[in-house]
């Protein structure tokens, strides 16, 4: 791992609370999650950290139950500005601090499968080959878009509130076993 789970479980929770604060869904918040998250990586461990935006697929486990972020166009899976995901590439890994989330998300779509809340680290190179090799609990398959990736970037840079949230974050989050401020205030 990268990070260890309590960082991780940290670094999900202040994003989520700022989300929440600001009256977001969290479960359709994948941007902010690889931002922030990414931002969070940089600036407190010193890790290279980069969002990505593209589509994904990971395996929850169970009867080959697979949540997917994209669509099918001339039957291939792809990504779109309307049909996307966000995440973390960092040294190496896969990180989705989105991930904690994903039972609500199953739940919004109307889905019957669930799981429990995990975190999603592995390394990038345990990604397997192609949406067919999907088989496994864990597996994962993503491919990067940059029309997606530059499409994020311009809704990140459309307003300054996103960049304030982004340091609000940073000023906030400490690394564990630190206690965190238990109220931080956001100005208008």
């Amino acid at each position: 791992m990268i990070i260890k789970i309590k960082d991780y479980e940290r670094i999900y929770k202040t994003i989520n609370a700022i989300l929440l604060n600001e009256k977001a869904d969290p479960t359709v918040a994948c941007t902010f999650f690889s931002y922030y998250g990414a931002s969070l990586l940089s600036y407190h461990y010193k890790i290279n950290a980069q969002p990505i935006a593209g589509s994904c697929l990971y395996h929850l486990g169970g009867e080959n139950n697979v949540l997917a972020f994209g669509e099918i166009k001339n039957n291939r899976f792809v990504s779109s500005v309307n049909a996307f995901h966000s995440w973390v590439i960092a040294d190496g890994w896969l990180i989705d601090f989105m991930a904690p989330a994903f039972p609500q998300v199953l739940s919004n779509i109307g889905q019957k499968i669930t799981c429990p809340p995990k975190m999603m680290q592995k390394p990038l190179n345990t990604m397997v080959q192609s949406v067919a090799d999907l088989k496994s609990e864990g597996d994962f398959y993503f491919e990067p878009n940059p029309q997606v990736m530059e499409n994020r970037l311009a809704y990140m840079s459309s307003s300054l509130a996103y960049s304030d949230l982004a340091k609000i974050c940073n000023n906030w989050y400490c690394k564990p076993p630190k206690q965190m401020r238990e109220i931080i205030y956001i100005g208008d």
